[in-house]
């Protein structure tokens, strides 16, 4: 093998390394942008079933259009490129948004099964926050 071969080899080595982190990245920013959008879109409409989720955690009904809001702003945020600062803050309410859901589900006596989705968006998020690319994170 000639120092040419090495080289190219590991050029192509860290290529795919690169296109497997970038696939990881995308697959659970996805699944996190989508729900939320979608989420947020419904909540902005007070449309079922999660307006009346809503309500029946104990939200007053103007919280789900201020949370749908929020949602939809974030969803956005992480799919566009560039503004750093502003998707950690989109991470950090998610995470806070998930993590409340956990809690609104454990005050109102729900099981552990409602505790799911949550956490599984949660995994997503955390998932998705680690591997972003450098162009993707703060300085």
């Amino acid at each position: 093998m000639t120092v040419t071969n090495a080289v190219g080899g590991a050029a192509i080595a860290s290529a795919r390394i690169s296109l497997k982190r970038t696939m990881w990245y995308w697959v659970p920013t996805l699944y996190v942008v989508l729900t939320n959008f979608l989420a947020g879109a419904t909540d902005i409409l007070r449309a079922p079933p999660l307006y009346a989720e809503t309500l029946r955690l104990g939200y007053p009904p103007h919280f789900s259009t201020l949370l749908g809001a929020w949602k939809v702003v974030g969803a956005i945020v992480l799919l566009a490129p560039g503004y750093p600062l502003v998707k950690e803050w989109a991470y950090a309410g998610f995470f806070i948004d998930f993590s409340a859901a956990v809690v609104a589900y454990a005050a109102a006596g729900d099981g552990v099964v409602s505790y799911i989705g949550p956490v599984v968006a949660m995994a997503a998020l955390i998932t998705s926050w680690s591997l972003r690319p450098k162009s993707r994170r703060l300085a």
